[in-house]
């Protein structure tokens, strides 16, 4: 699992079209749908329904998709906190 294809994952579901969501993430188009690809298949079901007008969310895509928000969101928490926690530390090496 890649923390990167949650958030292509997340831009595909927002912008419905490989290309712009690839634009958005700033990757090319093959990358792009190799990364979806690469978490549908980590996760074990198809998240999208894919036409030739774009891509739009399987029934496994709308259950996941809150929670992939969350994740990433958690995620970024995290190192904030973490972060913070570091540059707090106070302890001098003598």
């Amino acid at each position: 699992m890649d923390l990167d294809w949650l958030r292509d994952f997340i831009a595909l579901a927002e912008h419905g079209n490989f290309s712009r969501a690839a634009d958005a993430r700033h990757v090319t188009q093959p990358a792009f749908s190799r990364r979806v690809r690469a978490l549908e298949d980590w996760i074990g079901t198809p998240l999208f329904v894919r036409s030739a007008q774009g891509a739009i969310l399987s029934a496994a895509g709308q259950a996941f998709q809150p929670l992939a928000v969350e994740l990433v969101v958690s995620l970024d928490r995290a190192r904030r906190e973490t972060i913070a926690a570091g540059e707090q530390q106070t302890t001098s090496l003598s």
